[in-house]
């Protein structure tokens, strides 16, 4: 079990990194191409040129930056949490407090893996048989987003800007298992470097490397 877990851990943590790796650039450039469209409006309410383009270029660039950076900051714990009672529990029963939340979040991630699969188009039958059988949940009821709509102004079809959400729901349950993975062997052997939070982990790992 313990070298089982090891073995999917490290393959995990591969894929994982690759993927930061990744989204770490398009994330930069998403923060930038928003700051210049808002100083770009601003100014150009202020001198009255019309830039109606960066208004709808703004609104496109936030969900999908929002998605990018998703992953990298919940795999890392980057996000913004509360855990005054997490740290009272202290010990195993802290590692079964969290792995709990990490199952429930990735039924959560499921859920929006789904929907966010039928927001451009595709039914994934395995979701949607799993999440009926698990929950009760029909989500065969709600219209896959088939329709051909333009976005203003830029031209782009809608479907192109959300298909940045599926990809990025696929790499939040990545990383959700990378983590459950990495509670349930704190639980079996809680001294070993791997049960570490991922972020100080791999900061000592790079500082071993240098």
């Amino acid at each position: 079990m313990k070298s089982f877990l090891l073995l999917a851990i490290s393959g995990l943590r591969r894929i994982n990194r690759a993927a930061e790796e990744v989204l770490k650039p398009i994330a930069w450039i998403g923060i930038a191409i928003m700051l210049i469209t808002v100083v770009l409006s601003v100014f150009g309410r202020k001198t009255g040129i019309s830039m109606p383009w960066t208004e709808k270029a703004f609104i496109v660039m936030l969900p999908v930056s929002a998605f990018v950076i998703a992953p990298i900051a919940y795999r890392r714990a980057a996000n913004v949490s509360l855990d005054f009672f997490h740290d009272m529990l202290g010990g195993r029963i802290a590692r079964l407090h969290l792995l709990f939340i990490h199952l429930v979040l990735m039924l959560l991630f499921l859920i929006g893996l789904d929907l966010t699969l039928r927001k451009v188009g595709i039914r994934f039958m395995p979701t949607e048989i799993f999440l009926d059988w698990l929950l009760g949940l029909d989500l065969a009821s709600i219209r896959p987003f088939k329709a051909r709509v333009m976005i203003p102004v830029l031209n782009i079809p809608w479907r192109a800007v959300y298909i940045s959400m599926p990809i990025c729901m696929t790499l939040l349950l990545l990383a959700n298992i990378e983590l459950i993975f990495r509670y349930i062997l704190g639980l079996i052997d809680p001294t070993n470097e791997q049960v570490k939070p991922v972020r100080s982990f791999e900061e000592v790992e790079a500082n071993r490397a240098e």
